[in-house]
């Protein structure tokens, strides 16, 4: 057992990729019956060096003593240090995709903006591995959507259970009492999994707010909601305004969910419960306005969506469950609250582990429109207008070591076209109304003009297709982004193209 003076911001602990994982567990030194936080770290040991340091914020315990147990010597754990900031991140990763510094990150959580137009992001995180593990909640922040800061871990695992996802709320008009826009942060507490502090729990829907911008958030005592379902989770809050209440979905088990009315954000009262096939976890509902129609979109973690009408108490879907990606790397996108008439959503990219110390990258912000089609309602996926903002033109064609956006309409008898550029190649078959990009197959209106955007970042590209009906994300792994694009048509003739870079930004 170590014996912690704390006097800086960080706690830093050690990880060491393949090391056997030992629990590590702080307490009070005023009471040894008060557990603060609880780690499984995969500890280096016999002198090991470490893969990186995770830092554990204490500024909340900065002149306390604490105790640090594990079951190892003394003279291995206090390769535990301090320090008055954050390591520096790996490098090599994305430049407008957001990744975390070191870890492994999932699902978007809290989705936010605040009254300056800052955007809060949340994410679930496993600071300690670059594997799924005891889940916290990351963080990180942006001006523009484009380029994000990382930020401290917001919420640690407690004897409730680990930290599962949830969303967040600028409560402008003080409707919960916290104060004007305090942000309401809604989360499963996932008691009974794998963490031994919460292994007797089970999964239920809890409270933290923050007044200071999102930076601090505090957990509140007690229940929003009790177990209704063995895993239920996921809770998305919004607000439908023509009936007046703020409005909650949540996932309950296998396809089915559950929506919740309330008055004041804190009591709520369950007015429906809904199976939609091929539908499971992370939930969203959220309106898109097509010539002055409204329609509403119930949402699901693998791009399965649902349009039909909400009433403030019950949706009641008008057509069957389709899909809105065009592999499976994206996942439990949330959107942010509905601000000046767009829809915005972000995704999880589940890209594979390339050898680095991070698991993990964020879709950039996606503008969901809705429109008609031979088939009924369908999605369509823009890239943010935040990106367009920040473009700056190539003339040559040419594209430095920096995220880019190539734009071009294929011509309808282009034949078999060409894209190659730097980390990939996409070959469209105009006739047919197929591709491949990677390891995506495409799919769009054959013999007809196709409008392409393709953006490049370090570890990840982006292709929209069709004015966004076909939308994929695709993993690059090259060294550079630097070098000069060819797109051509069957019988090699070059097609036009546009290319620009994406400007860096010093908004943060």
């Amino acid at each position: 057992m170590l014996t912690l003076s704390i006097s800086q911001n960080y706690l830093l602990i050690p990880v060491k990729l393949g090391a056997e994982k030992q629990l590590l567990t702080l307490f009070s030194s005023q009471d040894r019956e008060k557990k603060l936080y609880e780690f499984e770290v995969p500890f280096p040991r016999g002198g090991e060096t470490p893969d990186w340091f995770a830092a554990i914020p204490m500024r909340r315990h900065r002149g306390e003593t604490l105790l640090l147990c594990a079951p190892i010597p003394d003279e291995e754990l206090s390769a535990v240090r301090q320090a008055d900031h954050r390591p520096e991140p790996v490098s090599g990763r994305p430049l407008i995709h957001f990744a975390p510094e070191h870890g492994w990150m999932n699902d978007p959580n809290g989705l936010v903006r605040l009254a300056d137009g800052t955007a809060r992001l949340y994410y679930q995180y496993s600071p300690f591995g670059i594997e799924w593990g005891m889940m916290h909640w990351g963080s990180a922040k942006s001006r523009d959507l484009l380029h994000w800061e990382a930020g401290d871990i917001a919420l640690f695992p407690d004897e409730a259970g680990t930290m599962f996802s949830g969303c967040g709320w600028r409560d402008a008009e003080n409707a919960a009492g916290f104060g004007p826009d305090a942000l309401l942060f809604y989360y499963t507490s996932a008691g009974g999994t794998e963490a031994p502090w919460s292994r007797d729990g089970v999964f239920t829907q809890r409270l933290a707010v923050s007044t200071d911008g999102g930076e601090t958030l505090k957990k509140q005592p007690g229940l929003l909601l009790p177990n209704l379902a063995h895993a239920n989770r996921d809770p998305k809050v919004f607000y439908h305004a023509p009936s007046g209440a703020y409005c909650m979905a949540l996932y309950l088990s296998e396809n089915d969910f559950a929506l919740f009315r309330s008055p004041d954000l804190i009591h709520w009262e369950q007015t429906q419960f809904l199976t939609l096939p091929e539908m499971w976890e992370c939930p969203d509902l959220f309106p898109l306005f097509v010539d002055g129609e409204e329609k509403w979109v119930f949402w699901s973690a693998d791009g399965y969506y649902a349009v039909g009408s909400f009433d403030g108490w019950r949706f009641t879907p008008e057509q069957p469950v389709r899909m809105a990606y065009g592999n499976r790397i994206p996942y439990a996108a949330q959107t942010f609250p509905r601000e000046e008439g767009r829809v915005l959503s972000v995704a999880w990219l589940r890209l594979p582990n390339a050898g680095r110390c991070y698991t993990g990258v964020m879709a950039l912000p996606a503008e969901l429109g809705l429109v008609r089609d031979g088939v009924g309602w369908a999605l369509r996926l823009h890239p943010c207008r935040e990106l367009f903002s920040a473009l700056r033109e190539q003339p040559e064609g040419e594209a430095p070591d920096a995220p880019w956006l190539l734009r071009s309409t294929i011509p309808a008898d282009a034949g078999r076209a060409r894209l190659s550029f730097p980390g990939g190649e996409i070959v469209m078959d105009m006739d047919a109304g197929t591709g491949h990009f990677g390891e995506t197959d495409l799919a769009f209106p054959p013999k007809q003009p196709l409008s392409l955007f393709l953006l490049a970042d370090r570890a990840v590209f982006e292709l929209t297709l069709a004015d966004g009906a076909f939308w994929a994300p695709e993993q690059n792994l090259s060294s550079t982004l630097a070098g000069k694009p060819e797109l051509t048509a069957g019988n090699g003739a070059p097609i036009p193209f546009t290319l620009c870079v994406v400007e860096s930004s010093a908004a943060l």
